[in-house]
């Protein structure tokens, strides 16, 4: 067992206001395009909009998504995972990296639906 553990950040900008990019992330429908471990099936997600946070877990990941205005219909979001220590952090960096443009392209498709 690991006694120490970390928390590793990806941020991307998005082309929508925060609490677009919140409730797309925090859409069960939705969850699993984006969410960094999806792939297990077993996810769970918690909205804190008033915190402009959601909070979730999957596949034994835990972490939270944190979103931000960044002007008029701009945002920017912050993906952390919760780590053991001995986790390459890179590569969980290149996952959140992935799952930040997985959201970013469901946003888009939730934004501009026809």
């Amino acid at each position: 067992m690991t006694e120490r553990a970390g928390m590793v950040t990806s941020t991307r900008a998005m082309t929508a206001e925060a609490d677009i990019v919140l409730n797309t992330a925090s859409d069960a429908t939705r969850a699993k395009a984006w969410l960094p471990a999806g792939d297990s099936g077993d996810y769970d997600l918690d909205l804190h909009a008033d915190e402009g946070r959601v909070a979730w877990r999957t596949g034994g990941w835990t972490g939270d998504l944190r979103v931000k205005s960044n002007g008029t219909g701009a945002s920017e979001a912050e993906l952390r995972a919760q780590v053991d220590a001995d986790a390459d952090a890179e590569e969980v960096r290149a996952r959140l990296d992935r799952a930040l443009g997985a959201l970013a392209a469901e946003v888009d498709q939730n934004f501009n639906v026809s």
